[in-house]
């Protein structure tokens, strides 16, 4: 008996990962544009692409990947700062089989109330990009 076996067709997903730098050593009086003596914590949002058969195995090895970027470094104030993988976020599968120019590689959809504007979005989820005065532009 002849079988036609294909292998598992291969879908490409967006991974979003969370890494967190944290500082340990140097200095506990040292200031610098970044932290300002206010205990603020640095975060980074990653998307890593990954082309599998299923969202569970693309989800594996991205966080493989994650965790293989993980490293540590001395800044300036002689702090060892440890970039650390945290978890996987969010896994968004991509519409088209092909990458090309244009390709959309990750989207989500962001529940607020009716009474938020767009601009309360941009405050709440995207505040880096706001102006000194609050502004968008």
């Amino acid at each position: 008996m002849e079988t036609n076996s294909r292998p598992p067709q291969t879908k490409w997903y967006a991974v979003k990962v969370l890494f967190e730098s944290v500082h340990s050593g140097g200095s506990d009086h040292q200031k610098n544009e970044n932290n300002d003596g206010n205990n603020i914590k640095l975060f980074e949002e990653s998307i890593i692409l990954v082309k599998e058969t299923n969202m569970e195995k693309a989800i594996e090895i991205a966080e493989k990947f994650a965790k293989k970027a993980e490293h540590e470094s001395l800044n300036s104030f002689g702090e060892t700062v440890k970039h650390q993988f945290v978890r996987q976020l969010h896994t968004f599968e991509l519409n088209d089989d092909e990458i090309t120019i244009g390709t959309e590689i990750y989207s989500r959809f962001i529940h607020a109330s009716n009474e938020n504007s767009a601009i309360d979005v941009i405050k709440r989820y995207y505040p880096e990009v706001l102006g000194e005065d609050g502004d968008t532009e």
